[in-house]
């Protein structure tokens, strides 16, 4: 009898502990990649959008997996012309980039009154933009994620001359579209990463930004979190606490390689003109990674392992990697 009471007792302090354990434990991503599939699985359809502009003959090309560093990763790569949009038939006759190696003529087409041409190659995370189903960042909500990303030798060697702007290299944005009586006014991505050619390495940093987009001028603010100078063929780790909201109560946080290096508190997205659903903000376009660039000649490949994102806080997991934003 006293053996049967050892044990029962023995098996409800484990259960005991391994409650305990289950209400401590780190929650698990709600969406997660890590390219260790069999080669050609990725992107998988079920996950992941591609730009409709990238045109399918050469999808398979500019996007899939690959063995590099003893792992499977995701390859991107943007050649010139690939999804280009903003180019009139003369300029693409006349090959008239907005960018080269001295820097992007982008502002000065714009002030103009045109459109400076883009181009990408990007995937973005799926999501049922009339039902919400698969949405990770949502408008009020936190979302935390993180990605560690490389980009190759293939990428320029820019050297800005004076009176130009580095040229545009998006690696990653979450975006709200917006519209004005009907007419769709695009917009600026709320959150983005670049990580533009800058000599023998890259210059990262992320970028909030708020306000309207269907006005003339656009009425719009950018705030620069987190400028670093990185060095290509090798990788980094991003981490991003996201808090997207169109007002005060918005707040972004990033690490770069573990060290928390910028916070924004603040409004983002488009208060006035974004795009609603059921009379509610939400974000039309989920997390993107990839290549979203200026129009140039030159190739571009990126390389991302491990994207992970969580809709709770995710501080202990071993993927997360990074304590709690500071106060």
């Amino acid at each position: 009898m006293i053996k049967k009471l050892v044990s029962v007792a023995a098996v409800v302090t484990l259960l005991s502990a391994v409650v305990a354990l289950a209400q401590t434990a780190p929650p698990l991503p709600v969406f997660s990649e890590d390219f260790s599939g069999a080669a050609g699985a990725f992107p998988a359809s079920g996950k992941w959008a591609i730009s409709a502009l990238l045109d399918p003959a050469v999808r398979g090309q500019r996007i899939g997996s690959t063995a590099t560093d003893g792992k499977t990763v995701g390859r991107i790569t943007v050649e010139t012309g690939d999804a280009i949009d903003g180019a009139t038939p003369a300029m693409l006759q006349a090959k008239s980039y907005v960018c080269d190696s001295k820097g992007s003529r982008a502002d000065e087409i714009e002030k103009a009154g045109g459109d400076a041409p883009t181009e990408r190659a990007e995937i973005q995370i799926k999501a049922d933009r009339k039902t919400g189903a698969g949405e990770v960042v949502k408008f009020g909500a936190p979302a935390w994620y993180r990605f560690a990303f490389k980009v190759d030798a293939d990428w320029p060697r820019d050297e800005p001359v004076s009176g130009r702007t580095p040229c545009r290299t998006v690696i990653q944005q979450v975006k709200q579209n917006a519209a004005k009586d009907g007419v769709d006014c695009g917009a600026s991505p709320f959150f983005k990463i670049e990580a533009r050619p800058l000599g023998e390495g890259v210059s990262f940093f992320a970028q909030v930004t708020t306000g309207p987009v269907c006005t003339a001028p656009r009425q719009v603010r950018r705030t620069r979190l987190c400028d670093a100078g990185l060095p290509r063929e090798r990788w980094a780790t991003v981490n991003v606490r996201l808090v997207a909201a169109g007002d005060a109560s918005g707040r972004v946080d990033i690490w770069l390689n573990g060290a928390h290096c910028g916070t924004y508190r603040g409004p983002m997205g488009d208060p006035e003109y974004g795009v609603r659903r059921n009379g509610v903000p939400f974000v039309d376009t989920q997390p993107r990674f990839g290549i979203y660039r200026d129009w140039r000649a030159e190739t571009q490949t990126i390389y991302f392992d491990r994207i992970m994102v969580w809709d709770a806080d995710p501080t202990g997991h071993p993927d997360w990697g990074v304590g709690a934003p500071p106060p």
